[in-house]
């Protein structure tokens, strides 16, 4: 049994935020008070074209 990690609407979302990010100034990634670190999207640096954390 092969289990898919990555559904068809999570790749449908990435695709409109590589689209949509071109047209933005700026993006806010909100996370969690509680846990900041392990609440962030690590692709959201990779789609909005950032090399480092946002610790840096």
């Amino acid at each position: 049994m092969n289990i898919q990690w990555y559904p068809g609407h999570m790749t449908k979302t990435r695709r409109m935020i590589v689209d949509q990010v071109k047209q933005m100034d700026a993006v806010c990634e909100i996370l969690d008070a509680r846990i900041p670190i392990s609440s962030r999207n690590p692709d959201v640096d990779e789609l909005v074209g950032i090399s480092h954390g946002w610790w840096c």
